[in-house]
């Protein structure tokens, strides 16, 4: 069928907002809303006609009656009567409209949550699907690739400078699958799953990391100092807490400047009889203000181009695992943090045993201390 000439722009238009509603989740929920508000105002506007009606109906009928009712009674009942009755209509009409309306709104609610959030809900499904997929894909060639590369490291026979290069490619690649196990990290968390509780020794999992990390703050000249208290039992998971306390020790290493006396401590103790802190303290390069209400998002790294001597950088997912981990655990991070003199994150933990209460983090007035605090408890 051929479209007259000058019905093109409007088809055009059409079919681009048809387009747009088919293939942009974003756009397609603003329509439903839209068109779901539109429903429920017409259906308002219905229900005030109804409501009109009926209350003139009733009154004409309640006055009617009471006219009736004189003629046979007398002419003093009616007007004894008559504006008790057409009150009681008004009251009961009141009454109903405002049933109405909570019903309407409280059915019209339950659809723009469930159909008209749909579309962006489902492209949040996937585009969480499509990381946890690439990520899985990307895993084994890269694992090949690191393999042949550490293989061709054992030819003696390798020049100086091929050497050099196959080095630098087996750091890269570990800094690439550690992208990639925080992003399955946070694929998982973010999804929900049950994780298993237990009784765990996060004083145990601290000296395992600090062990593991060893290496790195020795290349870097950062001493690691562990103060291990005798409350160090836990009600969580093992593995998250060895994420969290991985992700802390490794930021504050890599981000303390290498070969100018930095150091890392690492503190484990009772809180309050019913709660574990690990305290994680550098004298780094610190954060500054404007980034440290953005540190938990995913992604966002703040900026280091001015700090020398700092490490070669992270993903930007380990602070947000680090959340989503104490937020599972129904615990509280406090970071504070002064930028040129360092970072101290603070998480605190239920302890085995213990119920979980509120725990009031300590603050510091100091004016050149930045401090968030989150709460999960």
């Amino acid at each position: 069928m051929e479209i007259h000439p000058s019905l093109k722009p409007s088809a055009a238009w059409v079919t681009d907002l048809i387009d747009k509603y088919r293939f942009n989740p974003f756009y397609k929920t603003a329509t439903n809303v839209i068109l779901l508000q539109l429903l429920l105002a017409l259906i308002s506007i219905g229900l005030f006609l109804i409501g009109i009606r009926y209350v003139q109906e009733n009154t004409l009928e309640s006055i009617s009656l009471h006219i009736y009712d004189a003629i046979l009674a007398g002419a003093t009942t009616t007007a004894a009567t008559l504006p008790e009755s057409i009150e009681a209509v008004r009251d009961q009409t009141f009454l109903y409209a405002f049933l109405g309306i909570v019903l309407l709104n409280c059915f019209f609610g339950f659809l723009i949550a469930r159909f008209a959030l749909w579309p962006t809900r489902s492209s949040l499904q996937f585009q969480k699907r499509f990381i946890g997929n690439v990520a899985h894909e990307i895993r084994t060639p890269l694992a090949i690739i690191k393999t042949n590369t550490e293989v061709a490291l054992f030819d003696p026979k390798l020049q100086k400078e091929a050497r050099d290069t196959f080095e630098q490619i087996v750091i890269e690649l570990d800094r690439i699958s550690e992208t990639i196990n925080n992003l399955l990290s946070f694929d998982t968390l973010t999804r929900p799953r049950r994780m298993f509780f237990e009784s765990t020794d996060l004083g145990a999992i601290v000296e395992t990391v600090v062990e593991r990390h060893q290496a790195m703050a020795d290349s870097r000249g950062v001493r690691v100092l562990t103060k291990i208290g005798d409350t160090r039992m836990v009600h969580g998971n093992a593995i998250a807490l060895d994420q969290i306390v991985t992700n802390l020790v490794k930021n504050a290493i890599n981000y303390t400047p290498a070969n100018q006396a930095g150091s890392v401590t690492i503190d484990v103790a009772g809180e309050n009889g019913h709660k574990v802190a690990l305290t994680v303290t550098d004298n780094g390069i610190g954060i500054n203000q404007k980034d440290l209400f953005h540190i938990f998002e995913p992604f966002y790294r703040a900026d280091t181009s001015r700090a020398r001597g700092i490490g070669t950088g992270t993903s930007g997912l380990g602070l947000a695992i680090v959340n989503e981990i104490v937020r599972l655990h129904k615990g509280a991070i406090s970071i504070r943090s002064a930028p040129g003199h360092g970072t101290e994150i603070r998480i605190t933990l239920p302890a085995a045993g213990k119920k979980n209460l509120p725990d009031p983090l300590e603050k510091d007035g100091s004016a050149l201390t930045n401090e968030l605090t989150v709460d999960f408890s």
